[in-house]
């Protein structure tokens, strides 16, 4: 199983540790994977005065995934028509690219977001 982590979890980890489950399968993953919507996301609330970082979003965000060897998955045009064709169980553009790049690559996702679960195939772990 290999975990691809929602903005919520990189924020949390860049705090700290993730909580037991998902650190649990964090660290069992022979691979984690990020998204660059998660890095947009973080610029965003960066810009918008709504988190504080240490660094500038992008310089921040990529040492993160350095230092925790993160995979950033490609944001392709195929998956981001696969998010659009998604059921609209989740309004979130963000979540809903995480949910199709979940399903297109077989990933488990480490999220505090139920609605995220209700997606057929999908498992999530927090």
């Amino acid at each position: 199983m290999n975990p691809l982590l929602d903005t919520c979890a990189v924020l949390t980890l860049s705090n700290g540790p993730l909580p037991h489950r998902a650190a649990g399968a964090f660290g069992a993953a022979r691979q984690a994977f990020v998204s660059p919507v998660s890095a947009w996301e973080v610029a965003i609330k960066f810009h918008l005065g709504k988190l504080q970082l240490t660094a500038s979003p992008l310089a921040w965000f990529q040492t993160l995934c350095l230092h925790y060897h993160l995979t950033v998955l490609p944001l392709t045009t195929e998956l981001l028509c696969a998010a659009a064709d998604l059921p609209p169980l989740h309004r979130d553009p963000f979540d809903r690219i995480l949910i199709a790049a979940a399903i297109e690559q077989n990933l488990t996702i480490l999220t505090t977001d139920a609605t995220i679960g209700a997606y057929p195939g999908i498992t999530t772990i927090w």
